[in-house]
């Protein structure tokens, strides 16, 4: 910004003629410094109307300047007349002659500045500061506050500039030390810019001082700091010899060391500010649009005191300090009704500090009893109001920023570090024992309440349960960050101890809250009677239907015939499938209505009045009239009962949320062997399966595309169809429906509003996602709302992943495990209970399986719908939960949000940018749209995680689907417990050991390569996972013997062992390992008694090993050998009572020829399965036998091995009556490929493998051909294929372009470039 006008028109017409030509980094710095220098001559120009700027010789020297710097400037616009400007366009180059003129005149700068410093030389030998009288300054049209700060923003601004040029060769250059001045300087300008920016806040009355005005003495002050500065600076590389540094720092000294000399005579620059303050006490405040602390009076300085006052001062700007850090956290609207008390601490407080600058001036060595006596006040009693003050913000600052959806495992998380923190900052917390020593007592008397929250979600006390709960795992944030504080000295003594005083007497007060339930179960049924009043129905879909045809007339089979007795047809499914239109179908079907004696419905909704329910089926039964609305419920149910007894009734209950409300009703239902049926809907599964009778419960399932476009046609076009002209832009939107009727409808809705033009079709097609999203939140918001507070923070979590992207459960437990959302229970592992909460989801419909164990029918794939996950995603940053963050994100636009939330991100950039201020952020994940973006190169900006672990203190979890270097890891992460990343480095830092909470490790590699860990590794004694391809240990036996055994360590993920003696040693060290996958290693003997699960590929065995280890191995349940050699002889026995407890057996392209089995191996075997066995001689008889087999499945590739299974398939149900065992065998799909797309489809088809549900992918290079054995068929694996290409260039920035990526667009957009047969093997 420049004042003058005619020197904004030279610098702008500078720029212009020098445009278009190209120059160098020197001259470029050049050219920005004689702008610099014409910055300041405008703002000292500015200031000709006041004499002080004449009478110190500020307006005299400005001129002369300026005359000066007229000269190489006309020189310039002689080489660029303004004609030649105007043509500049149609130019293809200048003329060599024109080029060398310019740069010829630039080179003179040098020349030029020289003779600006000889000028600045001869002024400041007779500069001085201004000595004319406030009085004769005072402008009243031009000293307004927002004059000052604009000057004094200007000055900054340049002065700024200054402090940020490092190189030595700038003519902006300045030393170190000299630079620290300069930087003082800057931080008491924007002291002055602050200070005048809270009295215009404060008042709107100018605060006087002996007749001249604040407003104009702030003016002076900084004119004077920016003329110093501009006389001395900057000292032009070495170019000036005539200031030495010492020179300077003596010029400068007064002003640093707040000693400027008075303004007039007795008139002390403090006395003004000490004036001011005094008269804003006094001041009614008007409106304020900032309080003190955002104004920044919170940096008055403290420094250079006396010895004697020093310890209290640092008390003071300690306090001052914390609450500026504080409040920028703080939500302005949380402190609304402080704001006024915080004004006044923080005016005393300046009050004080500068009343001690005035007393320091007068008397060197005064001490504080003088200073009490002096200014009539006692600084110990006037630090209490601001320590008090310090405190609030601190708590709620840090309160205000918590999530409002926790995970109940938060209080076992916190137990175990307190007691671990006591243990290993035992100095730090020593003054705190006691406190602690009660809240660890307190929080373990309330783990029983906690449990039953968890375990009897439908209590009636449900509300107040949860509620309370909620407020435990705040304390236990609370309790985990004061606890943080003292370790790391981040807080005064005095606050932690204060605050954990309160947590305690918080607690106590919710224990006293939890043990009144008696008073609040009396008014429970008011409340709920209340709220049912006033609970409005969801609107619904149009009833007319279209689609389930096959549904419908299966369950009018049921309905018409099927069982003589009475049947409950349960319909549930997710929300918006359309289960009350399906259900209103049959209930007005003629055919159906025709064969009932008596037709009664009622909704149930969330919250229900069982009279009313009872009225609603009344007055279906028996008319209108008839119904006594006095009558007590159990009455009117008795009236209902002996209506229904001697008729054929059908009766439908839509929409029921809980079994006690079938509990309710279905005594009213009599039973009479009359074919009577009930219709009952429900969004939860647990919910149909127990009203079910006879008929097992119905899961609708979604639309198909055909359903979809014919829905979307019924409702636009009615009994019309859909012109030729819209039908591909039509089946388009209904197919972005995502296969929801609900959705469908809502568009069609749309849809029929506009006009049947393409071009308006294409827009709503184009924003399809926002009206989906708008009218169906209120439908999933109802499911949302009734979950019990344990599930609410697991299904918002779903809200960290992408859509259309299949979740592993076994990822996706061990994450909310780590985030602490699953509360222990004695005698089940965290895994099963975590499987518990998703079964859970599952049967509320929440959560879509997208593939189950065919050994014990556990998920162990799912995904949510587009529609619920645009919910979690928006539900989770309401309440503060998780917030995405996108490249073009501010920091600050969302700085209330960042604190306790779990982050995900998409750029790797943006997550190094926030990192720097997200310190109490909880999980940190970071999802790349791009499935091949991990394994790409790295670029020349790789991503240390030293550099994004160090800010994050707080983090829990670290999950990056992105490449990273682990390099360093910093010592102040006690809370890490999950670490997941991409890596491309042949050996882990020792200072992983640092990471002493880490409980789950996976580590991905994208070489194959042995990944080598340091010795460290052992001392990370909370491993309960750990997944790293191909990984060796450090060679340290000694070292190794002498470690901690890990016995925590559940899942061991695939080591490499080079000896024997190191295969036994890590077992030796991990007593409790459940889960053992090897490979590439000699045979050893597995000793580890509570193995469960062994995976070894890749393996040379001999039977004799492999007997051996089953001594060992007393209960392992799964056993699967991959690419195994079975010795020389290629022969395996399995004597008597070996594997007593195994329950899978897989062998997947072994070498074994002859397998021998005694009659009482295998007794518990359930599954086994035989893929690319091809030299296998039979399965062997003692198969028939095994009573607890399931199934078998094999390929049809080797015949032997069919035949044989055949024939333990006939003895298994024919002789054996095992009515439960099946034969399955592999689907096998053959592509074929063209070869020009060759490296697209491998890609394509090697991420297809790590799918649930593949067996195994074989690529013929040679025939061009891809066989894919697995329980997928054909249409299925074909779909993900090319999703994986298309998303293969989804999203991906112009820097990320590269030549591969555009060939895999190229083929997205053609027809798939292959074809496939399919065949059963």
């Amino acid at each position: 910004m420049y004042f003058n006008n005619e020197l904004s028109d030279l610098k702008d017409r500078l720029l212009n003629r020098l445009e278009y030509s190209t120059y160098s980094d020197i001259v470029r710095d050049r050219i920005n410094f004689f702008l610099w220098e014409l910055k300041f001559l405008d703002c000292f120009l500015h200031l000709k109307s006041f004499p002080f700027a004449s009478e110190c010789g500020m307006l005299g020297v400005s001129q002369k300047m300026i005359e000066i710097w007229k000269i190489p400037y006309t020189r310039i616009l002689s080489v660029y007349p303004d004609s030649g400007i105007q043509n500049w366009g149609k130019r293809a180059s200048m003329k060599s002659q024109s080029i060398e003129e310019v740069r010829a005149t630039l080179d003179s700068f040098v020349y030029w500045k020289e003779v600006i410093w000889k000028t600045k030389q001869e002024f400041r030998a007779q500069y001085s500061f201004p000595k004319t009288p406030l009085a004769a300054n005072k402008v009243d049209d031009d000293v307004s506050p927002k004059f000052v700060m604009e000057v004094i923003d200007v000055f900054v601004g340049n002065i700024n500039v200054l402090v940020k040029i490092t190189d030595p060769s700038s003519w902006f250059f300045v030393p170190g030390h000299m630079k620290e001045q300069i930087e003082q300087v800057l931080k008491d300008l924007k002291l002055l810019r602050f200070f005048v920016c809270f009295v215009s806040n404060k008042c709107s009355i100018q605060p006087q001082y002996r007749c001249t005005t604040f407003y104009t003495h702030a003016l002076i002050e900084a004119s004077h700091i920016a003329m110093v500065v501009w006389l001395h600076f900057p000292i032009y590389s070495n170019g000036n010899q005539d200031l030495s540094p010492s020179e300077v720092s003596r010029l400068l000294s007064d002003f640093m060391e707040m000693k400027i000399k008075s303004i007039q005579p007795v008139i002390c620059r403090n006395n003004i500010y000490i004036d001011v303050l005094q008269a804003l006490k006094s001041t009614k405040p008007q409106a304020q649009r900032k309080h003190v602390a955002e104004s920044g009076i919170v940096e008055i300085p403290t420094h250079s005191l006396t010895v004697g006052l020093s310890d209290q001062m640092a008390n003071l700007q300690e306090m001052l300090c914390l609450l500026r850090d504080n409040l920028i956290h703080l939500p302005i609207l949380d402190l609304e009704f402080h704001l006024q008390d915080m004004d006044s601490v923080i005016v005393d407080a300046g009050l004080l500090i500068y009343s001690l600058y005035d007393i320091k001036g007068e008397k060197e060595d005064t001490v504080l009893d003088d200073m009490n006596r002096a200014l009539g006040f006692d600084l110990p009693r006037n630090i209490e109001p601001i320590k008090a003050m310090v405190y609030l913000v601190m708590q709620k600052a840090f309160q205000s920023n918590l999530p409002r959806v926790h995970g109940l495992g938060y209080v076992d998380f916190l137990l175990k570090n307190l007691k671990d923190f006591q243990g290993r900052y035992s100095d730090s917390l020593a003054f705190l024992k006691n406190q602690l020593q009660v809240i660890q007592t307190e929080f373990e008397s309330m783990q029983p309440f906690l449990k039953v929250v968890v375990e009897e979600p439908h209590n009636k006390l449900k509300t107040l349960n949860e509620d309370c709960a909620t407020q435990i795992i705040r304390k236990a944030y609370e309790v985990e960050y004061v606890v943080d504080a003292c370790i790391n000295k981040v807080a005064p003594q005095w606050c932690i101890e204060r605050w954990l005083l309160d947590i305690i007497e918080e607690i106590t007060c919710i224990k006293a809250k939890i043990q009144e339930k008696n008073t609040v179960e009396d008014t429970m049924k008011a409340v709920i009677a209340h709220t049912s009043s006033q609970l409005a129905r969801t609107p619904r879909m149009n009833e007319e239907i279209v689609g389930f045809e096959d549904v419908i007339e299966n369950l009018r089979k049921k309905l018409l015939n099927g069982t003589k007795g009475q049947d409950v047809i349960s319909i549930h499914g997710m929300p918006g499938l359309g289960k009350t239109t399906l259900a209103n179908r049959l209930y007005s079907d003629r055919s159906v209505v025709s064969q009932f004696d008596i037709c009664a419905q009622c909704c149930v909704s969330q919250v229900y009045s069982y009279k009313d329910l009872l009225l609603a089926l009344l007055r279906d039964a028996i008319g209108e009239g008839s119904v006594r609305r006095e009558l007590h419920a159990n009455e009117l149910a008795d009236i209902l009962r002996k209506t229904l007894l001697p008729r054929r009734y059908l009766i439908l209950v839509d929409d029921v949320w809980e079994n006690s409300v079938w509990d309710d009703l279905r005594g009213c239902f009599p039973d009479v062997n009359n074919r009577s049926r009930i219709i009952l809907t429900t969004r939860h599964h647990e919910v149909a399966k127990y009203a079910s009778v006879h008929s097992d419960p119905l899961h609708l399932r979604m639309f198909d595309e055909n359903e979809s476009w014919k829905l979307l046609e019924k409702k636009v076009f009615g009994e019309e169809s859909c012109s030729p002209l819209l039908r591909d832009v039509g089946q388009r939107i209904a197919k972005m429906c995502g296969q929801l009727p609900l959705s469908i409808v809502l568009v069609a809705g749309i849809l029929s509003e506009m006009e049947k033009e393409v071009e308006c079709w294409e827009q709503v097609a184009n924003n399809l996602g926002t009206h989906i999203h708008n009218n169906s939140r209120a439908i999933v918001d109802q499911s949302y709302h009734v979950l019990p507070c344990h599930l609410k923070s697991c299904f918002l979590y779903f809200g960290a992943f992408l859509e259309d992207r299949v979740i592993g459960i076994s990822k996706l437990t061990r994450l909310w495990i780590s985030e602490s959302f699953i509360k222990s229970s004695e005698g089940r592992s965290l895994e099963d209970i975590a499987e518990g909460y998703l079964e859970n989801l599952i049967g509320r419909n929440l959560v879509m399986v997208t593939h189950r164990a065919i050994s014990d029918g556990k998920v162990t794939a799912c995904r949510l719908h587009d529609v619920l996950l645009d919910f979690c995603k928006e539900r989770a940053a309401e309440e503060n939960f998780l917030l995405w963050i996108k490249r073009d994100q501010s920091t600050k636009a969302v700085y209330s949000h960042k604190q306790h939330a779990h982050l995900t991100f998409t750029e790797m950039d943006t997550l190094v940018e926030w990192s720097a201020s997200c310190s109490l952020v909880g999980s940190v994940l970071f999802k790349s749209y791009d499935p091949y973006f991990p394994r790409r190169p790295l670029s020349s900006h790789a991503f240390a995680v030293s550099h994004i672990l160090l800010n994050f203190k707080f983090l829990k979890v670290l999950d990056l689907e992105h490449r990273v270097v682990i390099d360093f890891i910093p010592t102040e992460l006690p809370y890490l417990r999950y670490l997941s990343a991409h890596i491309d480095q042949n050996s882990i830092p020792s200072s992983i050991s640092n990471l002493w909470n880490l409980e789950t490790l996976i580590l991905k590699r994208v070489r194959r390569c042995t990944l080598l860990l340091p010795s460290t590794v052992w001392d990370m004694v909370k491993l309960r996972h750990l997944y790293i391809p191909d990984f060796s240990t450090e060679n340290e036996e000694p070292l190794l013997e002498n470690s901690a055994k890990l016995y925590d360590l559940e899942t061991l993920s695939t080591p490499y062992f080079s000896c024997v003696e190191d295969a036994e040693l890590m077992l030796r060290k991990t007593p409790n390992l459940r889960k053992l996958e090897s490979f590439k290693t000699i045979p050893f003997c597995i000793s580890a008694p509570n193995l469960k699960y062994l995976k070894l590929f890749w393996f040379y065995l001999d039977s004799q090993y492999l007997s051996e280890a089953a001594d060992h191995l007393k209960h392992l349940e799964v056993l699967i050998l991959s690419s195994v050699e079975f010795g020389h002889h290629r022969k395996w026995k399995v004597s008597n009572g070996k594997f007593p407890q195994l329950k899978i057996l897989k062998l997947e392209y072994v070498s074994l020829m002859k397998w021998i089995v005694a009659d009482d191996a295998f007794p518990n075997l359930e599954q086994l399965v035989l893929l690319g066995c091809q030299d296998l001689m039979e399965i062997p008889s003692c198969f028939m036998d095994i009573l607890s087999l399931k199934y078998i499945k094999v390929d049809k590739r080797n015949k032997s091995v069919v035949q044989s299974a055949r024939k333990i398939k006939e003895t298994q149900v024919e002789v054996n009556q095992n009515i439960n065992f099946k034969l399955h065998f592999f689907k096998k799909v053959v592509f074929t490929y063209d070869i020009s797309h060759e490296e697209v489809i491998h890609k394509g088809f090697k991420r297809l493998a790590s799918s649930p549900g593949m067996q195994s992918i074989e690529i013929d290079t040679n025939e061009k051909k891809v066989i894919v054995f697995g329980n997928w068929d054909a249409d299925q694996v074909q779909l993900f294929v090319e999703k994986l290409i298309n998303q293969g260039v989804k999203d991906i920035t112009p820097r990320e372009y590269t030549q591969e990526a555009q060939k895999v667009k190229n083929i997205s957009n053609q027809i798939m470039p292959f074809t496939y047969n399919t065949y059963n093997i």
